[in-house]
């Protein structure tokens, strides 16, 4: 009897190592989610059968158990995509930091330009003496603004 249950336990116990790398998985096919029920199902078996649940009582007791099993695993992904999500979104964010400072240095780079060549335009019109009028129409004209 009790090398029946070695030959039993072990192959189970392959199939729980097994299990647990399929619960990793985030996409889990047809086959992989009955093979992860009748895992559970055995697993609540083996609990039943050490807790001497009776036979009239196993049915709610595997139904419960498998539920159980099932919403911590349910919890477990949920818990795995919310935290995906929030490395994503840092990630997101991290990566708009990054364009917001380079559109700014362009922006800055920009107008530091348009300051130095207005500079310029100045310094011409002040050079040629103009008044105020031509001066403003000089410099609008020279600097293209």
């Amino acid at each position: 009897m009790r090398r029946s249950m070695v030959f039993i336990a072990m192959p189970l116990a392959l199939l729980a190592i097994a299990g647990d790398a399929a619960v990793a998985q985030t996409d889990l096919t047809r086959a992989d989610k009955r093979l992860l029920r009748k895992q559970d199902e055995q697993e609540c078996l083996r609990h039943a059968g050490h807790q001497d649940i009776l036979r009239r009582n196993l049915a709610e007791f595997v139904r419960k158990c498998m539920a159980e099993r099932q919403g911590e695993r349910k919890a477990a992904e949920k818990k795995e995509a919310a935290e995906q999500h929030r490395i994503r979104r840092g990630m997101a964010i991290e990566e708009w930091t990054e364009i917001q400072k380079v559109r700014n240095q362009e922006r800055r780079e920009q107008l530091e330009q348009q300051a130095a060549k207005r500079a310029e335009c100045n310094r011409l019109a002040n050079e040629q003496k103009l008044r105020l009028r031509e001066r403003r129409n000089f410099i609008k004209m020279c600097a293209g603004t």
